[in-house]
């Protein structure tokens, strides 16, 4: 995990605190657009707490709450993400199941029966480098901002890729400009050292400047791939306060919760929907068949599961069927499913520049900028009968696109679902 996400360190301000305490809220959205993400950041010390959700205007919320529980299930949980940089750990939390993943930064150092958990043993390849850089320019005008001292900056990050690396990509650059505020001490820093590689190919970093610009309060957010502009966010404080916090903010959680051994199996939602093969409505007006979801198979290592499942179930959905995600290869033959979908991800290749702008956008909130590569997936769709096993169809798709390897995968889901359900009806 941390080691796909290493090139773009340079981008986190929070090492540190000015204060013992402090919570900011941030709104994260389109240019135009009233709602967007709102990000909470925490931060104790040295530890930092984040926690994500899409904000609803009271239009939507209204509907939302009129659907109930059954449209909350199936909105995505973002986990909360603890950064414990003292113990050397990141926690990740499921607020919905009670669950926790800790990722080590150090995998090699702990018990056996936890490095197992890894899965990923795969020799290191360096080839080629990554280049970045960053500097800020300072336009001279201050103001006073929740009681700080804040600056008009403007923050630009730029990444390179050399023609020898492992995927080449054009040059990337994002530009971050407004109202900067300082909320770190170098005294009270906590270096976190990337962990060795988990494995596959990689490129040499080479870091030419790091500019440290602080944090921006208010301003704008935009990123360019080759040179053309792919997406701009704009970004202001909802909130910024110094209240004490309650240390379990930051701690691992005790009883009833309970650790997983990956983000994957963090990820997966309780079932909320009736898992025998017709799922029958109170008012009993209607029923749907129940499709279980299965884990995608082949080179899954290299895509979001939990989104293309999901994804797999809102098409069940719409042909007037219920998808369910399975969390467990038990849940296939304890439950009573009329069927079983399982994808397998025969290859998969996503350019430098779609990678590179995927992991940009979960920083900046838009995934415009991964739409800036191409993506292209291979994968075979298959329908089992109820016990998981016996094939009732089968069928390949290939898909290429502009975007990431994830919309490669729905492109190809896409051009063989309808028949697949077909078979199920």
């Amino acid at each position: 995990m941390k080691s796909k996400t290493s090139i773009f360190l340079i981008v986190l301000f929070l090492t540190g605190t000015a204060f013992a305490d402090w919570k900011l809220s941030l709104r994260n959205k389109q240019p135009g657009a009233k709602t967007g993400m709102i990000s909470t950041i925490y931060v104790k010390g040295v530890r930092t707490r984040t926690e994500m959700k899409v904000e609803m205007d009271a239009e939507t919320e209204a509907a939302m709450k009129q659907m109930g529980s059954m449209m909350a299930g199936m909105m995505p949980e973002m986990p909360v993400h603890i950064s414990q940089c003292d113990l050397k750990q990141d926690v990740f939390l499921s607020e919905m199941n009670k669950q926790f993943f800790i990722d080590y930064y150090d995998w090699s150092t702990v018990p056996p029966e936890k490095l197992a958990r890894r899965g990923n043993n795969q020799k290191v390849v360096i080839k080629g480098t990554a280049t970045i850089d960053s500097w800020v320019v300072d336009s001279g005008k201050r103001q006073k901002m929740f009681g700080l001292d804040a600056r008009w900056l403007k923050l630009t990050q730029t990444i390179e890729m050399s023609s020898d690396s492992c995927e080449p990509s054009p040059p990337v650059k994002m530009e971050q400009e407004g109202w900067f505020v300082t909320l770190t001490l170098d005294s009270q820093s906590c270096p976190t050292p990337q962990p060795p590689p988990a494995g596959g190919c990689r490129p040499k970093m080479i870091i030419k400047r790091a500019a440290n610009a602080g944090m921006m309060l208010s301003g704008t957010m935009t990123m360019y791939s080759n040179g053309k502009r792919t997406g701009t966010t704009e970004i202001e404080t909802v909130d910024l306060s110094k209240a004490t916090l309650d240390q379990s903010l930051f701690d691992v959680p005790k009883d009833p919760w309970i650790e997983v051994e990956s983000m994957e199996a963090l990820r997966k939602k309780s079932n909320r929907i009736d898992t025998t093969a017709k799922t029958v409505f109170r008012d009993g007006s209607k029923s749907q068949k129940t499709i279980a979801i299965d884990f995608f198979s082949g080179k899954a290592n290299k895509v979001d599961q939990d989104d293309l499942r999901n994804y797999v179930s809102g098409k069940i959905s719409s042909s007037g069927m219920s998808g369910v995600l399975v969390t467990s290869s038990a849940d296939i033959t304890t439950g009573s499913y009329a069927n079983v979908i399982g994808v397998e991800i025969k290859s998969i290749k996503e350019s430098g520049a779609a990678k590179i702008g995927g992991l940009f956008g979960k920083i900046t909130g838009s995934t415009d900028g991964a739409k800036a590569g191409t993506s292209k997936a291979e994968i075979v769709v298959t329908l089992f009968g109820k016990d998981g096993k016996t094939a009732v169809a089968t069928m390949p798709a290939a898909a290429e696109v502009k975007g990431s390897a994830n919309d490669a995968v729905r492109a190809a889901i896409d051009q063989v679902i309808a028949d697949i359900l077909a078979k199920a009806k």
